[in-house]
């Protein structure tokens, strides 16, 4: 059942060890588990969403350290995301219906058997989607990927930024492409993965990369407002799968 659940579920994000989203969801998610643990033996009362509003506080106040200590957390995520999700579901349910969360009710140990039946059905299709180990994906060999502009300690304008990426010992494709339309070498009209403050931006770019005739360096533009930015650019396969070890330059600039 894990083999084919794994086999359906395409990888979609790629973080590796240090991803912050991953360690906060993790975070969270012990967070949630102390809360319902504390409801089971009668410290915590959940009767009521209000009764919620001060363990959930809690929970984000302490969730909001977890870049601390993100390159281990973030490995944990195939556990934590099923685990939490069916806690927070209790959590809602026992705060809205007339069930409780105590030893001995059918909720309790309801939300025990989803969350470890979900854990492990989950963890390993999961772990493959977000957080693939390095030898499940292709490798890398020579490819070095350099953000050209921006460069790291740069101030610019703010307004249209043109962002230039160079590749060496690879080049670019159009990105997105079928795996099965792709040359044999992963490092071979690749893919770009941009991200500007942690967040993910789709570009566009000024030049014709296509699988025949990929590009060495290409640009396209972003808007960068006024104030201090990070942009992480990861060169991928063509089909925007990660390559390992990962391809990735950044800079961090100020925009006035």
């Amino acid at each position: 059942m894990s083999d084919l659940l794994t086999s359906l579920t395409p990888i979609v994000a790629h973080a590796g060890a240090g991803s912050t989203w991953q360690a906060l969801l993790v975070a969270v998610a012990l967070g949630l588990l102390v809360v319902v643990l504390l409801a089971v033996v009668g410290k915590v009362r959940v009767d009521s969403l209000d009764d919620l509003v001060m363990p959930l506080a809690a929970v984000a106040i302490v969730s909001s350290l977890a870049p601390l200590a993100d390159y281990w957390l973030s490995d944990w995520i195939g556990w934590a995301f099923p685990l939490g999700v069916t806690l927070l579901v209790g959590l809602l349910v026992a705060a809205l219906t007339p069930l409780d969360l105590t030893l001995r009710s059918p909720l309790t140990w309801g939300v025990a058997a989803v969350a470890t039946v979900g854990a492990l059905l989950l963890h390993q299709p999961l772990t493959v989607a977000w957080h693939p180990p390095p030898d499940y994906l292709p490798l890398a060999t020579d490819a070095q990927v350099e953000l050209v502009v921006p460069q790291d300690g740069d101030v610019i304008e703010a307004g249209t930024l043109e962002v230039a990426v160079a590749v060496t010992g690879g080049t670019i494709g159009p990105g997105n492409v079928p795996l099965e339309q792709l040359p044999a070498d992963p490092e071979e009209a690749g893919g770009l993965t941009v991200t500007l403050n942690d967040e993910r931006v789709v570009v566009s770019y000024l030049e014709d990369c296509t699988v025949e005739q990929p590009c060495q360096t290409v640009t396209f533009p972003i808007e960068i407002e006024a104030g201090a930015h990070e942009l992480y650019v990861e060169f991928t396969r063509g089909d925007g799968i990660p390559l390992a070890p990962m391809v990735t330059d950044r800079a961090v600039f100020e925009a006035e």
